[in-house]
């Protein structure tokens, strides 16, 4: 919506959208990838699969431009001809996209030739800094200047994006400080963006089979007041981000620490039901061998989207009642509740 107002011209042609019809176009051709949504019909797996995938693909963007520009032109009564609505949906699809990349999820950005999913980790999923920089600049271009309040929006958006960046860069040089002062020599360091600020993230030392992580904030220089378990999420969240050189950094595994588990554990994951997590996932890692209910349930999370005091939405399994049963998929729950999928 911002970069339709900020290219508007300030005195478009009678074959060219106003400012009000731009502003509109932009603002639902903007939310058009997200209609992937409908994948949900097919089940839970082919959502994952295709969630980000061909509707934010950047190769199949100029057809889905040309797509709703056509149907645009049509559902206004030909208005004006495709090709007026046809840059401003362009450019908000891409702006789309490239607002998804930022984010760790990942974006299918090459599909439907390959699953190849980047992400550029600078900017957490739900960012209230983003957000704002985002409003202010729509306001002010509501109720300031159309083209100059779009235009600085965008300019600060950027601007806090390439901040972040930056926080990025030095949240993987403290994590790779971490691994060398551990004398850790074959890794992969890593950081995630989290809720809050962006001086809070998680550090990662990937050692394939092995991972070491910690929650830091760069600019703490003492620990946040503890609020303790009972109290809201945000004050939960924000005490758990404590100074880099008093973090606590756990060690996870792959497939367990357990001999026996471990065994378990690469028979499911090599199973063709969880080969959508063996894609989806940065770093899986077992969660549990479970016998609560009577049978044996194998449980995987990705621990990218592990977040302090909240249920991780990415956590799969495996259920048999015996060994001589077959194995069963299913979205796991914190205390054993299932769902098959």
């Amino acid at each position: 919506m911002l970069a339709a107002r900020a290219s508007a011209p300030r005195k478009p042609r009678p074959d060219q959208l106003s400012l009000r019809e731009r502003t509109w176009v932009g603002g639902l051709a903007g939310a058009a990838p997200d209609l992937d949504i409908l994948f949900t019909l097919g089940g839970h797996v082919p959502y994952m699969e295709n969630h980000r995938g061909i509707t934010h693909s950047l190769l199949l963007m100029p057809v889905w431009a040309w797509l709703l520009a056509a149907l645009a032109a049509l559902a206004l009564g030909r208005r004006h001809p495709w090709r007026a609505y046809y840059g401003v949906i362009l450019l908000a699809l891409f702006i789309h996209i490239l607002g998804d990349l930022i984010t760790s999820y990942g974006t299918q950005i090459l599909a439907p030739f390959t699953n190849w999913a980047p992400g550029f980790n600078t900017t957490f999923i739900i960012d209230p800094w983003f957000s704002g920089v985002l409003l202010a600049g729509l306001l002010a271009s509501l109720y300031w200047r159309p083209r100059t309040g779009a235009a600085l929006g965008l300019a600060a958006v950027t601007a806090l994006v390439l901040f972040q960046y930056s926080q990025y860069r030095t949240a993987v040089s403290e994590a790779r400080d971490w691994a060398q002062s551990q004398g850790i020599t074959d890794y992969v360091a890593e950081a995630y963006p989290q809720p809050w600020s962006p001086f809070n993230w998680k550090l990662v030392v990937d050692r394939g089979d092995r991972y070491h992580m910690a929650l830091a904030n760069l600019r703490r220089d003492r620990p946040p007041h503890d609020f303790g378990d009972d109290a809201f999420l945000f004050l939960r969240l924000w005490s758990a981000y404590v100074p880099v050189e008093q973090a606590d950094w756990e060690t996870f595994h792959r497939y367990g620490a357990d001999n026996q588990e471990q065994e378990l554990a690469r028979e499911v994951m090599a199973t063709d039901d969880m080969a959508f997590f063996r894609w989806f996932a940065s770093y899986p890692s077992l969660r549990a061998v479970d016998t609560r209910n009577g049978d044996q349930c194998v449980v995987f999370e990705d621990l990218r989207f592990r977040l302090e005091g909240m249920s991780n939405p990415f956590r799969y399994g495996m259920c048999r009642a015996d060994e001589d049963s077959d194995w069963e998929r299913y979205r796991m729950g914190d205390n054993g509740e299932r769902s098959a999928i």
